[in-house]
């Protein structure tokens, strides 16, 4: 179904076309319908129920692999040795690796599953399959007498039920994109990504405060929390567009009359036989790849690979995050619950971002700088690259606590880029390409996570062995792979990026 056209200037349009006028969708009169309130406190119910869950156990369990590691190599061997945080990093990160392959193996898959079903059961799917790994996790940690510990590296087979925490994070956005008119989306997208940091602030230090008693006690609360939000998603409403399910009916009811074994069935007043499973799954692969081939080319110039590149190199560089709890446990000598209150303070400052400033921000520059809505997403993209570029280098050279601390709070306050991609990448496809975008997105991110485990966790191990700047090396990767990416915004061009008066 072709989208109206507007005759003025077509080599333009899939840009900036059929979209509302800045006026429009800064300044829509129109709130959330109760319906829309009720389905995005649902979701950011599950959302932070499901990661104040991952979050609470996050220094506990590297607390706890790093015990056990030091009583594997032996007594007396110190757990801040190399030796020993060489090892944990690589635990680490090839577990971070292995965690990206069931969402890459089976985005695809659930994605059309979803489309059949509904996002609702996938969405449930996935979030049981992540409480089952993290539960296989705690079993191995608990049996480790009899079980080696690198069989972490096995659980996230049971991300196999829904596709793990990434098919998850779709079914969100798809649900979100399902409910919420396409003026209010970016704001919805920062209160999402508002609520996976309240998770973080909450978890950080209530993680700590437990890990005073002991490291298991925040470990298996955690799955407590996770079967929370598990709860809280079986409430959410189903959002699959009841419209998109009336045309592939009545495209399915044009092939049956078109069919000589449909028309020779009429001939007798027999109704056509139902498909088997196995065809009606051919029919719908066919259905989307004839839509991939029918999307416009236009549209996806090279401001699209700029922004899915993007995607990449930051998806890569935000894995850098998992080494703030061991990299300031090793470099400043300070505990791990210590270290884990940089967590927080990044927390803060990101909901701060996130929810006061960024918001702000936006409407200024559309009301006051007369700027586009994709202008305005970019100049934000932009401006947000570079505080992450300066923080990570700020952090790898830090020698004393102070510096560190100062870069992290440039690094949090540049964390709302991900979000403001996003919604400049929606802002540039027209309404038709959204899924398909999503896709390349979720496979840049996967493929970003897939490869920087191993690489962090190499550079780590390295650093260990060095003095001085050395020991940065990690963060001097990740301040590269920024530098890269805000390059690659500012070869984003937007064609009639000035809204009218």
């Amino acid at each position: 179904m072709q989208l109206p056209r507007t005759p003025e200037d077509p080599e333009r349009e899939p840009l900036l076309g059929e979209r509302s006028s800045p006026a429009a969708r800064d300044a829509s009169p129109n709130p959330l319908s109760r319906h829309h309130r009720r389905l995005l406190l649902l979701v950011c119910a599950t959302i932070v129920a499901a990661d104040f869950g991952s979050a609470l156990a996050l220094a506990p369990q590297i607390s706890i692999f790093e015990s056990l590691i030091c009583r594997r190599i032996g007594d007396g061997v110190d757990c801040k040795s190399p030796e020993v945080q060489g090892e944990l990093a690589l635990l680490t990160g090839w577990k971070e690796t292995a965690d990206q392959l069931p969402g890459i193996i089976l985005a695809l898959p659930y994605g059309f599953a979803a489309d059949r079903i509904g996002r609702k059961p996938i969405l449930l799917l996935a979030v049981a399959g992540v409480v089952l790994e993290d539960v296989a996790i705690r079993l191995v940690c608990w049996w480790n007498a009899a079980l080696p510990l690198r069989m972490i590296w096995a659980t996230p087979v049971f991300q196999i039920i829904g596709g793990g925490s990434q098919t998850a994070t779709a079914m969100v956005y798809a649900m979100i994109t399902d409910m919420v008119p396409a003026e209010k989306r970016a704001s919805v997208f920062y209160i999402i990504a508002a609520a996976i940091l309240l998770g973080e602030i909450l978890a950080t230090p209530t993680s700590a405060f437990l890990m005073a008693w002991s490291a298991w006690l925040p470990s298996l609360l955690s799955i407590l929390f996770e079967l929370l939000g598990l709860f809280s998603a079986a409430f959410i409403p189903e959002t699959r567009p009841e419209a998109t399910q009336a045309i592939k009916g009545n495209q399915d009811e044009e092939e049956r009359e078109d069919s000589p074994i449909s028309e020779d069935n009429a001939d007798h007043g027999q109704n056509y036989p139902s498909k088997p499973t196995y065809h009606r799954w051919k029919d719908t692969v066919k259905r989307y790849w004839m839509h991939i081939q029918g999307t416009s080319v236009k549209s996806w110039n090279f401001n699209m690979v700029y922004i899915v590149c993007t995607f990449l190199l930051a998806s890569i560089g935000r894995q850098a995050l998992q080494l703030v709890i061991p990299y300031a446990s090793k470099r400043f000598s300070w505990s791990i619950p210590r270290a884990s209150f940089l967590v927080t303070l990044k927390g803060i400052i990101n909901l701060v971002t996130l929810l006061f400033i960024l918001p702000p921000l936006s409407t200024w520059l559309s009301k006051h700088a007369s700027m586009s809505p994709a202008l305005k997403d970019l100049r934000i993209v932009q401006g947000s690259a570079w505080l992450l570029t300066l923080g990570t280098i700020l952090m790898s050279l830090a020698a004393q606590p102070p510096l560190f601390t100062f870069g992290l709070c440039f690094l949090a306050l540049g964390w709302g880029f991900y979000s403001a991609l996003r919604s400049l990448a929606t802002a540039l496809v027209l309404s038709s390409q959204v899924g398909v975008l999503s896709s390349c997105i979720g496979l840049a991110q996967s493929t970003g996570s897939l490869i920087a485990g191993p690489i962090l966790a190499a550079a780590f191990r390295h650093a260990l062995r060095m003095d001085g700047l050395g020991m940065g090396l990690p963060y001097m990767m990740t301040g590269g792979l920024f530098f890269l990416a805000s390059c690659l915004t500012c070869l984003v061009r937007i064609s009639g990026a000035r809204s009218r008066p």
